[in-house]
């Protein structure tokens, strides 16, 4: 059975010593947003009704590699599993470069079936 997932994705929280624009970010996280919906679906099929919020908040290093994701304190999603899976995904994503050093992201997501 194939489930549908609605994921929002929102602005970026916060950028740290270097500087990526906002729009970059954004369309890297387009790029491999059915990863993400990869994840919750599976977890949709253990639990049909799951619904939440997770963000999660990475670091993009000086050659554009994520050095380290890892999901902020407080999701409301629930799934230790899915919130992994997320934290993994965004891990293996590759951005441009940022100016002046790495950039910390904190980046929200929100799940609900669909």
């Amino acid at each position: 059975m194939l489930l549908t997932t609605i994921v929002t994705a929102t602005t970026p929280a916060r950028a740290g010593d270097g500087s990526l624009e906002k729009d970059e970010i954004r369309k890297v996280v387009k790029t491999h947003i059915q990863e993400i919906r990869s994840c919750y679906n599976e977890g949709l099929s253990r639990k049909p009704t799951m619904a939440g919020k997770l963000t999660v908040d990475f670091e993009i290093a000086a050659g554009g590699e994520v050095s380290s994701s890892q999901i902020q304190q407080g999701s409301t999603l629930a799934d230790p599993k899915v919130e992994g899976c997320v934290a993994a995904a965004v891990q293996s994503w590759k951005f441009p470069a940022p100016t002046g050093g790495s950039v910390h992201v904190s980046y929200p997501f929100e799940f609900a079936p669909g």
